[in-house]
This record gives C-alpha cells, sequence and structure tokens, in this order.
C-alpha cells in the first residue's frame, strides 16, 4: 500500500503540473480584476532591515574583491603576453624588414641595369640623330655651295658682255650703228610684229598661212 507522504507528494506534483499547464502566458496583458490592485508592501522589522543591508554589504564587497581579483590577474596575464607577443612582432618585423630590404635591393639592381641600357640606346639613338643632321646639313651647305659657284660663273660669262669705262664708247658706236626696237605684238600663231609703225593688216604671206 502507498504510505500517506508518498500520496501527498504524488498528489503536489499533479497539482503544480496542473497549475502550470493552466498558467497564463507571458505576454497577455494583466487581468482587468488586477488593474488597479495594489500589493501591500511587505513589513519588515528593523533587526531583520539592519541584517538584510549587513548581508547585501558583505556580498557586494566579496564580488568586489573577486572583480578586483580577476582584473589583476588579467592585467598580468596581458603584459605577460603583450611582452612576448611584443617580443615575437619585434622579431617578426625584423625578418620581414630584411626580407624587404633584399627584395628593394634586388629591384634597384634590375631598375639599375635596365636604366643603364635605356640610357645606352638612348645615346645611341642621339648620335644617329645628330650624324644624320650634320650630314643633312652638310649636303644643304654642298648645295648652297655649288648654287652659288654656278650662279658666279653666269655672272663671270655675262660680265664679259657689260660696259665698262674701257669699252664705253665702242659700245656707244655699235648702239647707233644698230638700232633695235624692242617694241614688237604676238598674234594668236605667235607671228611677232615689230616695231611700232608697223601696218595692221598683215602680210599676204602670213595672212596665207593664217589661212
Amino acid at each position: 500500500m502507498i504510505s500517506q507522504n508518498n500520496l501527498l507528494k504524488r498528489s503536489w506534483l499533479i497539482i503544480i503540473q496542473c497549475a502550470e499547464a493552466h498558467r497564463k502566458p507571458r505576454w497577455l496583458p494583466v487581468a482587468k480584476s488586477k488593474i488597479y490592485r495594489i500589493p501591500k508592501r511587505p513589513e519588515i522589522s528593523e533587526e531583520e532591515r539592519i541584517e538584510l543591508l549587513r548581508i547585501n554589504n558583505n556580498y557586494k564587497t566579496q564580488m568586489r574583491a573577486i572583480r578586483r581579483f580577476y582584473h589583476e590577474e588579467m592585467i598580468k596575464e596581458k603584459s605577460t603576453r603583450s611582452s612576448s607577443s611584443s617580443e615575437m612582432s619585434q622579431k617578426l618585423e625584423a625578418e620581414d624588414w630584411e626580407q624587404c630590404v633584399k627584395i628593394n635591393d634586388n629591384w634597384n639592381a634590375q631598375v639599375a641595369l635596365e636604366r643603364e641600357e635605356r640610357r645606352k640606346n638612348e645615346l645611341a639613338k642621339m648620335e644617329e640623330y645628330a650624324l644624320a643632321r650634320m650630314e643633312a646639313k652638310d649636303r644643304e651647305l654642298k648645295e648652297k655651295i655649288e648654287k652659288v659657284s654656278q650662279e658666279i660663273r653666269i655672272q663671270k660669262e655675262l660680265s664679259k658682255t657689260f660696259i665698262t669705262p674701257e669699252n664705253l664708247d665702242e659700245a656707244i658706236d655699235h648702239a647707233l650703228a644698230n638700232p633695235i626696237d624692242y617694241n614688237f605684238a604676238i598674234d594668236l600663231h605667235g607671228n611677232q610684229f615689230m616695231g611700232k609703225e608697223t601696218p595692221a593688216n598683215p602680210p599676204k604671206d602670213t595672212a596665207a598661212k593664217s589661212v
């Protein structure tokens, strides 16, 4: 048979489960019958209040000491980690710096070689350009000299026919003996009509040729 205590325990659990099953959900509002109900403030005696205050102060003091302890331990751990990590980071930075310096030196050497090669090519191109310009200038100067020499030769040949003080009288006698009329006209067929007093009607032979 079931004892009375066991029966009470089982019945108590059933009652609790039933109460929990029919409990109002948390998201529902307050019942209308309890809106304006003000719960009565519990009355605590002076001794109990002092005891609760002492217990609360002790709790706060202990929790403050625990927090401070963990804070100090955390600071120590961070300092040790930071010192070790700082040494490690400094070592890594030094290695990285050496590697970067080596890479930079290699780049500088490669760039120096490329720059020297580029300068050689530029100097060769400049020399070729300067030689080409000098040759062009020499050719131009030779052509000018040739033209001037030819003009001088022509003028020397023409200077033989110039009138000078020595042959002035002879030139005057020749001009008087051989008068020349520079007035002439040309028709559409290329015939020349010399002199100012040439008749307007062309000669018969020229007219026959034109027909």
